[in-house]
């Protein structure tokens, strides 16, 4: 049996309102209803206080669905993904904060050591864009995807403002940069588009 009918089951054996259950364990009907439809599923937490609420053993609200077992297996990647892209953001700004810091002179650094950061941080960005794709190829929709598209939006504006702003203050390397990054975020805004 799937996991959200056995939900619905058990909840009309005991002739409980949607209402009801969503009361005692605080959290909307509405999400009763999308953890019975099989719209969404608990978190483990949620998982937890059901089997208790309903007197089931977790492995009896589990067995025989794949589609519950697929998505926790789905959490406990995406959670184990969290910490690499963290270190990725990390090094990102710490490449921004050089070139910032060379730019306005404040260190010198000599042209092979501005190419090492430089490439290092373009490898740097492109394992974030994969790792980031990854992420979002086996994470189920929510909410939080039309977050992200808002945070990729500020990023792209950002860059070209950073790209216009390098480019009349004369640094022309930092405006060539930031105008690839503009455009790399520009693509990946229409892709995401036109794949909904």
């Amino acid at each position: 049996m799937k996991f959200g009918n056995h939900l619905k089951q058990e909840r009309l054996q005991r002739k409980f309102t949607q209402q009801k259950v969503a009361h005692d364990l605080n959290v909307s009907r509405q999400t009763i209803s999308s953890w019975e439809t099989e719209h969404s599923y608990p978190d483990i937490g949620s998982l937890i206080r059901l089997s208790d609420y309903y007197q089931v053993s977790l492995d009896q609200l589990l067995k025989e669905d794949t589609g519950m077992t697929e998505y926790l297996k789905k959490q406990e990647i995406l959670k184990s993904i969290k910490p690499i892209i963290w270190i990725l953001t990390a090094i990102d700004i710490i490449f921004l904060g050089f070139l910032i810091l060379s730019l306005f002179n404040i260190i010198k650094l000599t042209t092979l050591v501005s190419v090492i950061i430089f490439v290092m941080g373009v490898l740097n960005i492109t394992a974030m864009f994969i790792l980031t794709h990854f992420r979002n190829k086996i994470e189920i929709k929510t909410d939080n995807q039309s977050n992200h598209f808002k945070i990729l939006i500020f990023l792209t504006a950002l860059s070209l403002i950073a790209s216009i702003t390098f480019y009349f203050a004369g640094q022309y390397k930092f405006s060539g940069l930031f105008s690839g990054i503009f455009a790399s975020l520009l693509v990946i805004m229409i892709v995401r588009k036109f794949k909904k």
